[in-house]
């Protein structure tokens, strides 16, 4: 096998062995006591800020923000991404 095979082999080996999944993902967090979304607090006109600073709800989901959490009724949430 010539050099250039072999470098092209490594290469995308590299490249595909290299690609991992978001290891900066939290893990879901509780839910508080025992209700995950609490409908009272559901509020489909709240106003939030465009500004992307990931929250990962008690159900799973990550909310582009925390005020966008608060507005889906979620009771508990901690600062970044879910984990999948």
């Amino acid at each position: 096998m010539n050099k250039f095979k072999l470098t092209a082999i490594l290469f995308c080996a590299i490249i595909f062995f290299s690609c991992e999944k978001n290891n900066n993902c939290v893990s879901t967090p509780l839910a508080l006591n025992g209700v995950c979304i609490d409908s009272a607090l559901i509020n489909d006109s709240i106003a939030c800020y465009e500004i992307y600073a990931p929250v990962c709800g008690c159900d799973g989901v990550t909310y582009s923000n925390s005020c966008y959490a608060d507005g889906s009724g979620v009771t508990s949430y901690v600062s970044g991404e879910c984990c999948d």
